[in-house]
This record gives structure tokens, C-alpha cells and sequence, in this order.
């Protein structure tokens, strides 16, 4: 008899810089953390790595193809009945200029400095920024 196993997802987000500023989206009609600013990022697909899946996410929501792209940190999260793991890769070197590229989806684009995040930004931003900027790789998150 095969073991049941829970599946958790795998969720990549890129912190995509420019001049000491980082690019953020306002959620909107997406059904989670709507209203709240994040980082562009998205779930892993079946059979695709996780750098490629933040390579993909760049140009799903903003428009824009990597040239570099760099692995930050990777958060384990716990939050109510939700779990996962997060991977944050940073960015630097890029194609295009980044824009909404899907609308019906985020309300805004910002660049703000990691030091002054918009209200409301997603809870595990600051400390996934923290942790990046001072070499960390790893940082387990709960929330109730």
C-alpha cells in the first residue's frame, strides 16, 4: 500500500533591483493577499526548475526576460492551513521595461528602497529582504 503524502507547493519569487530599488506589484483579483504588495513570483509547474519557473514569472507579470539571475534565500512557511516552500532569487540584469503585464491581476507597479515598503506589504517581505541583504539563505516563517 503507497503512502499518502501531503503536497506542498513551491512558490518563487524574484526581487528584481534597480538603483538600490526593488520592484513590487499590488495583488488585485487574484483571490490571496489581495490588495497587499509582493514581489513578482508565482508557483512552480510540473517539470520546470525553480530557476526557470523565476525566469518565467518575470515575464509572465512584468514583461521583462532575465539576464542574470541569482538564488537569495529559501523560506519554509507555515501559515493557518497553508504550507511551502518559498524561494527568493535576485535579479539585476534584465531585457524590457518592466510593466503590468497582467493587469487583471495587479492594480500597481512600485520601486521602492527594501527600507521603505509600502502598507500593506506581504508579512514575509521584510524579513525574506533582511535575510538576503546580509548573505542568509534560509529562514523558516510561521504565522497564525
Amino acid at each position: 500500500m503507497a503512502e499518502h503524502r501531503e503536497r506542498f507547493p513551491v512558490v518563487v519569487h524574484v526581487c528584481l533591483e534597480r538603483d538600490g530599488r526593488v520592484a513590487l506589484l499590488k495583488r488585485a483579483n487574484t483571490g490571496f493577499m489581495d490588495g497587499y504588495y509582493a514581489l513578482p513570483g508565482g508557483h512552480q509547474e510540473q517539470g520546470e526548475s525553480v530557476s526557470a519557473t523565476a525566469k518565467r514569472e518575470l515575464q509572465e507579470e512584468l514583461g521583462v526576460t532575465a539576464r542574470l539571475i541569482s538564488p537569495a534565500c529559501v523560506l519554509p512557511y507555515r501559515s493557518g492551513r497553508h504550507q511551502g516552500i518559498n524561494f527568493l532569487f535576485s535579479c539585476s540584469e534584465w531585457d524590457g521595461e518592466p510593466v503590468i503585464n497582467e493587469p487583471e491581476l495587479f492594480a500597481e507597479l512600485v520601486w521602492v528602497a527594501p527600507d521603505a515598503l509600502p502598507e500593506p506589504t506581504a508579512d514575509w517581505i521584510p524579513p525574506a529582504l533582511a535575510l538576503a541583504k546580509t548573505g542568509g539563505w534560509y529562514q523558516e516563517m510561521v504565522w497564525d
